[in-house]
Order: C-alpha cells, then structure tokens, then sequence
C-alpha cells in the first residue's frame, strides 16, 4: 500500500514539472497583426467586402496594406475559388518609400492575373505582404468576394446516337439550349427545337479491310441533306443555328476557360462559326473525345459543344457522349 502511494505522488510531482515546463506555442490568429489591409471605396466598381455582379461588369480591388514593424518588398495577390487550389501571383514593391504603406488598384478582368477572370459562381482575393527574404508576414485577416449572376447553362454527359435507319428511334437529333435528343420518329414534331443531327461517313482513309468512321453534324437548314435515309424536308420550322468545324484540343478551353457567358462568346468569336454543317473527312478531326464545335443560336448565344467521347452501348450502338456550355 505505502509502495502504491509513493507512486501516485511520483506521477503527480511529474505532472506538475511537466506543467511548469510547458512553452505556450504562437497563436496564428494573432501573430501576425503587425500588418494590416484596408479594401477601399474609392469607385462604383469596387469590392470591400463582399459583391454580386453581372457578367461583363469590370471589379476593382483598391486595397491598402500597412506593415508597423518590417519592411515588405513584394505582395501576393491570392485568388480562389471553389475547391481549386489557390492562384498566386507576386508582385514586387519597388519604391522604397512604400515598404511599410503600400497602395494599388486591381482592375479585373486583367491579362496579367488570368486565374483572376470574373467568372459564374464565387471568387475569393486576399493581399499578403511579403518580407525583403520573400516569408509572409500577414495578410490582415481579410479577403474580398465577388459573386457572378448565372451567365450560362451548362449540361453534361448527354448521350447522342448515331441514326439507325431502320427502326428509326435511336436519339440522333438534338437542341443544344436544353439538351434534349429526339429520335426521327418523333423529329417532326419537335422541328423547331432541334439543331442538329449526327451521321457517320468512312473516311478518307477507310478500306474495305480496315473502315474508318468520321462523324459530323448537320443542321435542319442545310442546303443538301447528307443523310438521305432521313428525310427532313418536312421540319418545320428549321433552326438556322451556325457552327464551327470541329476544333481538336479543347479540353482545357472547355473546363478552365469557358468560366462566364462572355468568356464563351470570346472563344466562339475566335472561330468561324458559319457552317451548317461539319464537313471532315478524316476521323480525328470529326466528332471525337477532346474536340470541340463552336456555336451560335439564331437568338445570339454562343455556345460550346465538348466530344467527351466516341464509343458504343452494350449493344454495340454507335453514339457520342457530349457536354454543352451555351450562353443565358
């Protein structure tokens, strides 16, 4: 019993030693006060907390930053959105008199913060100070938000199918501004929503030994229907939607560019978007994964249509699966 007393007050003592010898660790919520952000109202366009904007609505971010201890030589301006990793951009202090009382307008959209392209949905910016070793010393504790209106629609993974001459009910038409497919069966009726349809040809390079396919699409109102098999002389009214032919590489403009409804129209406007018809003849460069057909709607919007892939069902029927981006 004596023995099982000497130990509690062992562990007790050594408790209490631990407890005089404990470091208090740095608090991050206030280690850094020494620098300080201001976001300005000194215009209509600017941010100081939080904004809500319309697409193609310029946003100024006029901040301040004051460091009371240590001299800054460059600031970072943060952006973020969503639950993307953060784009940083540094920018350096040049005028030593403003090492401690730093002032600055960032007009966005700007060529020279891409990542900062106003886009649908919540954006994030923050200033952080840097030191002359380049080590951040504080960002305020402060960040701005903009927040875009809806500037388009977008629909993804939809199924179109190569036609079936046949039984004529595989979806093989489609209206890009609800992307909704219909079969020839029930085309007719559906004429004026429809904006194109799809057909396989082989392809220049096809052998009766090794057959290549290229896909294109066709709209309603061209001049020479180039599936036969399908009569569309009936459809009424046609849709005179205008396309691109189909650019290859798109990914990247698909997923990361096209952000806003004007960002869209300024990829579109890039292209010669006058066909109503794409007219490939190789199948690499016809409606397959990674391409892309710019378009414009007989309303005025702009759109994209993104190939995700070229394949079969089950039943080893022929279709493309495709994403739409197209303006409000």
């Amino acid at each position: 019993m004596k023995t099982k007393y000497i130990h509690q007050l062992f562990i007790a003592l050594c408790v209490i030693a631990f407890a005089s010898c404990k470091k208090e660790s740095a608090n991050i919520f206030n280690m850094f006060e020494d620098v300080t952000v201001t976001f300005n109202n000194s215009d209509p366009r600017c941010v100081t907390d939080y904004k809500v904007i319309n697409d193609k609505e310029e946003v100024w971010i006029d901040f301040t930053i004051n460091s009371a201890k240590e001299d800054m030589y460059s600031y970072i301006f943060e952006v973020s959105a969503g639950t993307a990793q953060a784009t940083r951009y540094t920018v350096n202090i040049t005028d030593p008199a403003q090492r401690r009382s730093f002032s600055s307008i960032i007009k966005l959209p700007n060529s020279a913060f891409p990542a900062a392209a106003l886009r649908d949905g919540k954006q994030s910016y923050r200033i952080c100070a840097l030191n002359e070793k380049g080590v951040f010393i504080g960002d305020g504790y402060k960040k701005v938000t903009v927040e875009m209106n809806p500037s388009f629609m977008i629909y993804a993974n939809r199924d179109i199918y190569l036609p079936d001459t046949v039984g004529k009910s595989l979806p093989s038409f489609f209206s890009v501004n609800d992307a909704t497919s219909f079969s020839y069966t029930n085309a007719a009726a559906n004429a004026g929503k429809i904006d194109f349809g799809i057909y396989r040809k082989p392809g220049s390079n096809s052998t009766v030994q090794t057959p290549t396919w290229v896909v294109n699409l066709f709209s309603p109102s061209v001049a020479t229907n180039p599936l036969t098999v399908y009569d569309i002389s009936g459809f009424n009214p046609k849709r005179t939607t205008k396309f691109s032919q189909p650019v290859t590489g798109q990914a990247n403009a698909f997923l990361t560019t096209a952000i806003s409804g004007s960002s869209i129209e300024t990829l579109a406007k890039a292209r010669a978007i006058t066909f109503n018809e794409t007219t490939q003849t190789v199948p690499a460069n016809g409606l397959v994964g990674g391409n892309a057909v710019y378009f414009l709607t007989p309303e005025g919007k702009y759109g994209i249509l993104y190939i995700n892939t070229n394949t079969s069902d089950l039943q080893k029927r022929p279709f493309i699966n495709v994403s739409i981006k197209v303006q409000r």
